[in-house]
């Protein structure tokens, strides 16, 4: 079979949408995504079709079309993993924000709530039934919190529960998909169970 030769003219390249001019107004100038190709490019045709004609529907009936629609699925997909970094990066920056504009109040909170428990606890020993102090700027309350339980040696724990306290023992049931696809496509028909055979995907990767 004799190999086909591919022209291809590279096509403009175009900036990202990028949200950081809104997030970060001093951002855009720091990042280097590189050149983003353009899904507009020009969709390659027969030069032997008549110039006369209508245009058809776009179909991929040649290697220089399969060829086109390749490299376009590929900088789709390029452009989108440019974003998802450049999402990673931004959430990592508003989270390391949060968390230093924050730790100022935070320390502040728990020193004057350090500060205010002591008094309140006193005045609310002597309402016997009320946990809410009213202030004139706010409510100070004492709420009980839920009890807590870690297990910190689950074998030790299940070893001791099963043979002195079984009720405290779960016994999970569950399914083998691996099983039902064996019993299934075997012919087997399971009530409850959905199945279909694999279809052939189209994957498409770039040249290495």
């Amino acid at each position: 079979m004799q190999a086909a030769v591919l022209d291809r003219t590279e096509p403009a390249s175009v900036p990202l949408d990028l949200p950081s001019s809104i997030l970060y107004p001093d951002f855009s100038a720091t990042l280097d995504l590189g050149s983003s190709p353009s899904l507009s490019s020009p969709v390659p045709v027969d030069s032997s079709e008549s110039s006369d004609m209508v245009a058809p529907a776009f179909i991929v009936d040649s290697l220089a079309k399969a060829d086109w629609a390749v490299a376009r699925v590929l900088e789709a997909e390029a452009r989108i993993a440019r974003r998802a970094a450049l999402a990673a990066n931004l959430h990592e920056r508003i989270d390391a924000w949060l968390t230093k504009s924050s730790s100022t109040d935070n320390d502040s909170i728990v020193y004057i709530s350090s500060l205010l428990r002591p008094f309140v606890e006193s005045e609310l020993a002597m309402q016997r039934r009320s946990r809410s102090l009213i202030l004139p700027s706010g409510v100070a309350q004492l709420r009980k919190l839920p009890d807590k339980l870690d297990i910190v040696d689950k074998d030790a724990a299940l070893s001791y529960c099963e043979s002195s306290h079984p009720e405290a023992v779960i016994i999970k049931k569950d399914l083998s998909k691996t099983e039902l696809k064996r019993l299934v496509f075997s012919g087997t028909a399971i009530p409850g169970v959905s199945a279909e055979l694999g279809s052939d995907e189209l994957y498409i990767r770039a040249n290495t």
